[in-house]
């Protein structure tokens, strides 16, 4: 057997190794809390065999509301149907892997090496943050079937590139995320051209195809149920999400401020982003020899969507493990040539072994955190107990639930009661409501009143940053909201009057067991991700007022660590705790 033959067998092994193990840490525990609503949504859907015209589950029932992932919805709830949340757990990761496999065959489209491939495919692992059961992951996928399939048309151009519509219809119809595909048409159009027109061997038909598709992508986006929606997405998508002002303030609607899909993009808070920009920048460079139009233009493209919104990033990575390596092989060529075999053969090695090391550095933090091959559901992320309890006891409506377990209770309660808002929620003024109550703003109680809420089902803390939410302060203080149960990261609380006096003297608990609500739901999100840096302030506070120092000190000292900006609070915090502690060490 010829080295070439044992080098492409290496690196053909190291790859399927590589797509096995982002299988498995794919295949996790369901934990969006969109996949709720859209199993109620693909339920409502299946059993009234009628389209969500309307905010249907929520107490804004009447406001009208477009739902562009339907089909993503029948999916879940057809998977869930037949077997429960390990098929939809099982979906994820088959679609997460899949991407990463099309997008290493795009790269070996485009002739680079296996060696070449197996170096950049690490850079997949950056996307993970995106590996949820939402519509987006059909946007992943399918992003990366149009990039493999426009790489075949510019190695092979033919009609057969319109064989894309089809897929095109199924994109529109599960994401909104669909108008990336003109962009990925756009960018191989306009590189194609240019390069035609570079090396003068323009002929009209190159582009005429990739023009004609660009019209016919156009065309089968309104084959859908709400056909004006992919244009407005198209139109409204520079003006997606929030910005940062000149002050460095976030800016923008406030369902795009506060939902933390929408963060604008900051060295700051992706510094990695940058870094891999600028790497993937000069890497094209060094390998000028092989350097495509269309390439630029896809960098070019990818890379401003990047900066516009951190949601956008994952979608740059997807582009560069695609064409990298060409680059990668172009920038070594000159060297390998002048190696003996020997050399040649050993380069090839390292080359893998950094692949492996590179890939076990960026695979070990995603496995962390899901494990391998876990399916079911991740309970605590869901008010399982306190959704129960409300239809256990019958608890007088309306709900006030967190934004966030919208989905889930609209699931279980529906249509026995409405919602107040839910995570897919685009009412601006049921949003606008929505977080003054769960921010405690002045006009909490007033908007509560306004919805005559009498049950409120909450979080105790951001899923995001793990702040407390200030509602709970308000709720803590006030006379006629009784706590009636506090499980390991949900609260439920009624209003007096609403319920029997006697039920409440059975079932009213003491207020200050709201802590070990918070202090338990704190510890969970560290659990997941350590940067929760406002979970670590709250537990450092609980810690304290319950004279448990050494824990006090502990959790200050890692919010302090992980906190983007210093806590005066937190120092002068850490300060008393040092003395508290050396002052019992010293007893």
């Amino acid at each position: 057997m010829n080295s070439s033959r044992v080098t492409a067998y290496l690196g053909i092994g190291i790859l399927f190794t590589m797509l096995f193990a982002i299988l498995g840490v794919a295949i996790s525990e369901v934990h969006s809390f969109d996949v709720f609503w859209q199993l109620q949504n693909g339920r409502y859907m299946a059993e009234t065999m009628s389209m969500i015209r309307t905010d249907t589950f929520t107490l804004m029932a009447e406001v009208p509301r477009h739902e562009h992932t339907w089909l993503h919805s029948l999916i879940l709830y057809g998977l869930y149907s037949l077997a429960g949340y390990g098929t939809i757990s099982i979906l994820k990761g088959i679609i997460v892997a899949a991407t990463a496999g099309i997008l290493a065959l795009a790269a070996r489209r485009r002739k680079a090496s296996w060696a070449a491939i197996v170096l950049v495919l690490p850079m997949f692992l950056l996307t993970s943050g995106g590996w949820l059961e939402r519509p987006q992951i059909w946007t992943f996928l399918c992003s990366a079937l149009f990039i493999w399939r426009l790489e075949v048309h510019l190695t092979r151009p033919s009609w057969r590139i319109l064989w894309l519509l089809p897929l095109a219809l199924f994109w529109s119809n599960v994401h909104a995320g669909s108008i990336l595909s003109l962009a990925l048409i756009s960018a191989y159009l306009v590189g194609e051209t240019g390069q035609s027109l570079i090396e003068k061997r323009f002929a009209w038909l190159v582009p005429g195809r990739l023009l004609s598709l660009l019209l016919g992508v156009l065309v089968v986006g309104l084959v859908n149920p709400y056909p004006s929606r992919l244009f407005q997405t198209l139109l409204g998508s520079y003006n997606l999400g929030a910005s940062v002002d000149s002050a460095g303030k976030v800016t923008g609607s406030a369902t795009a401020v506060f939902n933390m899909d929408w963060t604008p993009t900051t060295y700051q808070n992706e510094p990695l982003f940058y870094y891999a920009l600028g790497t993937a920048v000069v890497i094209m460079l060094l390998g000028w020899r092989r350097l495509k139009f269309s390439d630029v233009c896809l960098l070019a493209g990818l890379g401003l969507m990047g900066t516009k919104l951190v949601r956008h990033i994952p979608f740059f990575y997807i582009g560069m493990v695609a064409i990298l390596p060409t680059y990668l092989d172009s920038m070594v060529e000159p060297v390998r040539l002048r190696l003996p075999e020997l050399y040649r053969k050993l380069a090839v090695l390292v080359v893998c072994c950094l692949a492996v090391g590179s890939f076990w550095f960026l695979w070990q933090p995603v496995y962390s955190v899901y494990g391998v091959f876990n399916t079911g559901l991740r309970e605590w992320h869901y008010p399982i107990a306190a959704t129960e309890f409300v239809k256990e006891h019958n608890l007088p409506r309306n709900i006030y639930n967190t934004y966030d377990w919208g989905g889930y209770m609209a699931f279980k309660l529906f249509p026995e009661y409405l919602m107040f808002w839910d995570g897919r929620q685009n009412s601006a003024e049921m949003f606008q409501l929505g977080w003054n109550v769960m921010a405690g703003k002045p006009d909490w109680e007033e908007i509560l009143d306004k919805f005559d809420v009498n049950t409120i089902v909450t979080r105790a803390s951001t899923i995001d940053t793990g702040q407390k939410y200030p509602l709970l302060d308000r709720l803590a203080a006030h006379p006629d909201w009784y706590l009636v149960l506090n499980t390991e990261s949900s609260m439920v609380f009624v209003k007096r009057g609403s319920v029997s006096e006697e039920w409440l003297r059975e079932h009213a608990r003491p207020k200050e067991r709201m802590d070990d609500t918070i202090l338990s739901e704190a510890h969970l999100m560290v659990k997941y991700n350590a940067n929760r840096y406002m979970a670590w302030w709250e537990m450092a506070q609980i810690y304290t007022r319950r004279k448990e120092y050494k824990h006090a000190l502990f959790t200050v000292n890692q919010h302090l660590a992980r906190s983007p900006n210093q806590n005066p609070a937190a120092v002068k915090l850490r300060n008393q705790l040092n003395q508290a502690v050396n002052a019992s060490a010293n007893k």
